[in-house]
């Protein structure tokens, strides 16, 4: 493509202190279109040369208009410190690659780092990674949101998407490599407000009946009906009471505490890792049911122990595996759906669902929403109040039926019907 500048008011700078200039191409292809450009930098002096000659970025346009303002943008970025020579060749996969490491890997758990991770080689990448960060556009973003809902992903994926353009976008931002963060002004989906799936008590009934039904010697039945009874009864997540240890469990006042939580990375494997939120680590009250069902857990957890003798690997742990090791988390689940099924209960229930049928029937027994959102370790109560903000029949018959007593008018004496009467004569 020859460019040959025309005459005009314009003219190209002299030195890299970028003024910029405005040109018309005069033959080839692009013909007739307009060169917007800007001096950003200097080319490495080689040998023989006395002056290092100046780099540019250029910008093909329509119109001569055009061209004029995409040199005044481009200028106006120089001045707000963008990095033009830097971003010229970044990708958007190159950059959120670098900022995953530099900025986002030692600033969060490592559960959650590679969760992140995940979701930018699955979705991110793929679709947006092969784009120059500076030419990113809100529109090539929500069009990578629509795509992915039109795909399948669930509007949370998407939404987390997202929320990892929008930190990694903000920190070139903040880098000098854009000018402004596009996801800012993307639309992702909203999340659609769906009950959590809690057991009804009849379901709750039939669950409790089939963790009685788990036969066998304490090898082979595993400690299932004392973890799902203990979830049930606490709220705990499957993490926290797979956490568990003998040290932090009182018997005789019959509370647990939540110090740390257990995680599968794929980094290091099983770790104990801090549990979810500062809220999370928190004292709960362990039912009198769940209490006796770990006092007899404990006791046949040690007849195993002396039996297994140096073969057992002892951790202190409150629930673990016939060698005293850390139980999978998937372990549980498999176990749970086992349970689930043979008990003749929907699928849709899961391990999680033990979770929200403690709250729920806190909450429909008047529990206040303060102490519920403490019992689950919320950080924040609109938490829980948009977890449970579902209202149940029988809250809602309780409600009507409190609101109805104070309604109900009192009835008149003869002496205050005679008043009323007088009145309305």
């Amino acid at each position: 493509m020859s460019k040959e500048p025309i005459k005009s008011k314009e003219t190209k700078p002299k030195n890299a202190n970028g003024e910029g200039s405005v040109f018309q191409i005069k033959s080839g292809k692009d013909k007739g279109k307009w060169i917007a450009q800007v001096a950003i930098g200097f080319y490495p002096l080689k040998k023989g040369q006395s002056k290092k000659r100046p780099k540019y970025k250029k910008v093909l346009c329509k119109s001569q208009p055009e061209a004029k303002r995409e040199r005044k943008k481009m200028l106006k970025e120089l001045e707000n410190g963008i990095d033009l020579q830097g971003q010229a060749n970044l990708t958007v996969g190159s950059w959120i690659t670098t900022w995953m490491l530099l900025y986002r890997k030692n600033d969060i758990e490592l559960t959650t780092w590679e969760n992140d991770d995940r979701q930018i080689n699955t979705h991110i990448i793929p679709e947006l990674g092969h784009i120059l960060l500076k030419d990113l556009t809100t529109d090539d973003i929500q069009g990578f949101y629509n795509k992915m809902m039109e795909d399948g992903s669930a509007a949370a994926t998407v939404r987390k998407n997202h929320q990892i353009l929008s930190m990694c976008l903000s920190q070139a931002d903040e880098n000098g490599k854009i000018c402004r963060n596009p996801a800012k002004a993307s639309k992702p989906p909203k999340l659609e407000d769906e009950d959590a799936r809690a057991m009804t008590e009849e379901e709750m009934a039939i669950f409790l009946d089939g963790l009685t039904k788990i036969k066998g010697p304490f090898k082979t039945r595993g400690v299932w009906p004392v973890i799902f009874l203990t979830l049930l009864g606490t709220g705990l997540r499957e993490g926290e009471v797979l956490s568990l240890r003998w040290s932090t469990v009182n018997l005789r006042k019959r509370t647990a505490k939540v110090l740390e939580t257990l995680v599968r990375t794929k980094e290091k494997g099983l770790i104990f890792t801090d549990p979810k939120t500062k809220k999370s680590k928190r004292e709960v009250p362990l039912p009198d049911e769940a209490a006796f069902a770990i006092r007899l857990h404990r006791i046949n957890q040690a007849k195993f122990r002396l039996a297994s003798g140096e073969k057992y690997q002892n951790q202190n742990l409150v629930f673990c595996t016939s060698k005293g090791t850390p139980i999978e988390p998937r372990g549980l689940i498999r176990a749970f759906h086992r349970i689930r099924d043979k008990a003749g209960l929907p699928k849709d229930l899961t391990v999680h669902s033990l979770r929200h049928t403690f709250a729920t029937r806190l909450l429909e027994e008047g529990v206040s929403l303060k102490v519920v959102a403490d019992l689950l370790g919320h950080e924040d109560i609109s938490t829980t109040g948009n977890t449970y903000s579902h209202v149940h029949p029988k809250m809602k018959t309780a409600a009507a039926n409190e609101i109805n007593s104070l309604l109900k008018r009192k009835k008149a004496s003869p002496k205050e019907r005679m008043q009323q009467a007088k009145i309305l004569l």
